[in-house]
């Protein structure tokens, strides 16, 4: 049935419906079956009493027949409807439907008791025949009575009410089916209803789920609710004691490389130099952990273009001295699904990175594609030799000892889009890098 909830209760109403439906028909259909025989049975009991009364006597005390059934079937040719009537198993008199053939009764049981049996008729037809023994006073003995009535229209009445039953069931079957289709969708629209809610959770263009549900799913609204609530509580309380951990550490550590500083000598300068890659290190770490605590929170959606445009404002305040021309090229609906430190941390270190390294000009484009936000940041440098592009990602390597920072920030780039399931991929410029 698969693990579609709608094909599956729809799948099970089919069946169950067709089911009751086949059970119900055959009952039905057996039913009528009974009432039409006992109404023929009933019709041709009539003739058969009409004939036992018609029964007179002569002065001689032979039996005749003074008077015949009024059906008029009784007088159509091989029409199956017969009667006969026999005086110690001699033919006394019979229906005009006989016409010269006569009944073969040698298979039936005729005794005082009026009984109901078959037997087969001139042309070969089952008959179902009502024969009975009556012994008259004055002389007259006892006579057989046979009236029969043809089984196959008995069973064409069975046949045509059965197809009438068929098409009438499947009517009513087809309006079930639209009945239960209908009752599905609008039965499970609130579970669809969450899932689009969670959907746009996810793409951080609401943060809660809506409190107006039926009661029966109302509680695993409420449940998801507090799972969102407790789950940005934890991520507040994680991002304080970052944060706490961060000031603890950095003040002392700021302490020790101005005291470093101070010490004019080999020590002083290991000192500062063991201290500013402590800090690196803390920085990174702190980054990491940051990173973790954020990549499994749902609802997160930042806008990018006012962040890069802050980012490239600040940079050309740092770098205005060489000039450098940065080109934006982002529309203004980009969004990340993420935290803003996380994709502010990102580009900034790219952004720094580039224009460390650039003559004149950086370039900064961003497009969606296959549902996946693309970044790229160009600048008209020399570039990486390609065979040193896997080297650069390696935490703290640095190619070039003169430029400023401690190699840290494409590994911190690369870990932050991995987290999030992106990547980093370093190539050639369309600028010349």
């Amino acid at each position: 049935m698969g693990k579609s909830l709608s094909k599956r209760i729809i799948s099970l109403s089919i069946i169950w419906i067709v089911i009751t439906l086949l059970i119900t028909a055959i009952v039905l259909i057996k039913l009528y079956q009974y009432h039409i025989e006992d109404h023929y049975d009933e019709h041709v009991f009539t003739h058969l009493g009409e004939l036992v009364a018609a029964v007179e006597t002569n002065s001689e005390g032979k039996p005749r027949i003074i008077d015949e059934p009024t059906d008029p079937r009784f007088n159509r040719l091989n029409s199956g409807w017969y009667w006969e009537v026999r005086k110690n198993g001699k033919l006394l008199a019979n229906s005009v439907s006989m016409g010269q053939s006569i009944l073969d009764i040698s298979d039936l049981v005729i005794d005082e008791n009026h009984s109901i049996q078959t037997l087969t008729g001139p042309s070969q037809e089952e008959l179902r025949a009502h024969v009975l023994e009556v012994n008259y006073p004055k002389g007259a003995g006892s006579l057989q009575f046979i009236a029969t009535a043809p089984k196959f229209q008995i069973m064409d009445d069975v046949k045509n009410f059965a197809l009438h039953i068929m098409l009438s069931f499947l009517i009513l079957g087809v309006g079930l089916l639209v009945a239960v289709f209908f009752q599905v969708r609008i039965a499970l629209k609130p579970l669809r209803a969450i899932g689009s809610e969670i959907s746009q959770v996810k793409q951080g263009r609401v943060s809660r789920l809506s409190e107006e549900y039926p009661d029966d799913v109302q509680p695993l609204v409420d449940e998801l609710n507090y799972l969102l609530d407790h789950n940005e509580l934890l991520l507040k309380r994680a991002r304080n004691h970052l944060g706490d951990l961060a000031h603890a550490v950095k003040n002392p550590l700021t302490v020790i490389r101005n005291e470093a500083r101070s010490l004019v000598s080999e020590q002083g300068q290991l000192i500062l130099d063991q201290s500013h890659a402590m800090a690196s290190s803390i920085d990174h770490c702190l980054s990491r952990a940051r990173i973790y605590g954020n990549k499994d929170i749902i609802g997160y959606r930042t806008s990018i273009a006012p962040i890069i445009e802050d980012l490239v404002f600040a940079v050309e305040r740092i770098y205005h001295a060489q000039g450098i021309d940065i080109q934006l090229s982002i529309p203004k609906d980009s969004c990340f699904r993420g935290d803003a430190q996380d994709i502010e941390e990102m580009v900034g270190n790219l952004i720094d990175n580039a224009c460390k390294w650039a003559n004149n000009k950086i370039l900064v484009t961003c497009t969606v594609e296959a549902n996946r936000l693309l970044l790229t940041i160009e600048d008209d440098g020399p570039g990486i030799e390609v065979e040193n592009i896997e080297l650069v990602l390696h935490r703290g390597r640095k190619l070039d000892e003169s430029k400023p920072g401690h190699g840290h920030g494409l590994s911190i780039v690369k870990d932050i889009a991995n987290l999030y399931g992106g990547s980093l991929k370093l190539s050639r410029s369309s600028l010349g890098g």
